[in-house]
């Protein structure tokens, strides 16, 4: 009688266990969304972010509405200001002070030395690629990552996300042909924004040691007017 006890106490002791695993079990979305909200404080917020690199440094203010919205606005160096970048959806333009117009370019365009347009003006990945757990360690999470649109930064890229904490910490971007096209490291969490987040990104271009430093200095939830999110106010201050 004893015997036939335990085995059945053994049995459900198992499959609360099983239970618990399960309940603790996150997808890959759940784990992306939650990755995106340790790097955006909020639907609509403020940046001042400096890029520095081989080919000098720039500062730029970024406001982003909601994931398809994003003013950028250059502040140094001096002979760069007034050239501003508006990214509607996965569109994008630059107001060329010069030509007094703006011109149509890509998330993927070099923004300054290895840093394209799209890894300041587009921050989210959640809702722009599918993902899939890829590899899993007792620390990370290994996420492949494929574009479920056209015209974004990268076609593809492997995030690695912390299990405690879903802060992310490396990303490789990748081509459709899974080529490794640069390495992102982020690193320097701070309390911003009412949550630790990242405020450098390292990003290294996957065939050589070229880098550029990404650091956020600042950044807030704001409630951002609808206005500024027009072509036509490109290079009006």
């Amino acid at each position: 009688m004893l015997s036939k006890l335990l085995k059945r106490c053994a049995v459900s002791f198992v499959g609360l266990a099983c239970f618990s695993l399960a309940a603790l079990a996150v997808t890959p979305d759940e784990i992306l969304r939650s990755a995106d909200e340790i790097r955006n404080p909020s639907e609509s917020f403020f940046m001042h972010v400096a890029v520095t690199g081989n080919d000098g440094s720039s500062s730029f203010e970024v406001y982003t509405k909601g994931k398809d919205k994003t003013l950028i606005r250059t502040v140094a160096p001096l002979r760069d200001v007034g050239r501003d970048l508006l990214m509607l959806e996965e569109n994008m333009w630059a107001y060329i002070p010069n030509l007094k117009r703006a011109v149509r370019v890509s998330l993927n365009q070099k923004l300054s030395g290895q840093t394209a347009n799209g890894d300041i003006a587009r921050m989210r990945w959640f809702g722009d690629y599918s993902a899939k757990i890829e590899n899993e360690t007792t620390d990370f999470w290994q996420l492949k990552l494929e574009a479920s649109k056209k015209g974004l930064t990268y076609d593809r890229l492997r995030a690695f996300v912390q299990k405690n904490t879903f802060r992310p910490m490396k990303a490789e971007y990748l081509s459709n042909s899974d080529v490794l096209l640069k390495i992102a490291l982020f690193s320097g969490y701070k309390s911003m924004a009412g949550k630790m987040r990242p405020t450098i990104i390292k990003i290294t271009n996957g065939k050589s040691s070229d880098a550029s430093i990404i650091e956020i200095s600042k950044m807030e939830s704001r409630d951002l007017p609808a206005s500024i999110f027009f072509q036509d106010t490109l290079g009006k201050r």
